[in-house]
């Protein structure tokens, strides 16, 4: 997770997202993740698969194409596919 989401996230007053940060690749920041290996973000009472905080997500959230090749590859890694 860049610098720039932890600052965004401390200035309006979302710490706690910042809070469940894990070291990640390339010595980034990233969401932590339960057992299965899927975001502790992931899942609401609308639906399992909704982000809890779609609208303040970070950069790389933003930036993961739905459907994309990386998409595929981490569902085949999950055995999702």
């Amino acid at each position: 997770m860049p610098a720039e989401d932890i600052v965004r996230w401390k200035r309006i007053g979302r710490e706690d997202i910042a809070q469940k940060l894990q070291p990640g690749h390339f010595g980034e920041q990233a969401f932590a993740t339960h057992a299965d290996g899927s975001c502790v973000h992931l899942g609401t009472d609308a639906s399992p698969h909704a982000c809890q905080i779609y609208e303040d997500r970070g950069t790389t959230c933003r930036e993961f194409e739905k459907g994309s090749r990386q998409c595929h590859e981490f569902r085949r890694d999950f055995g999702l596919e």
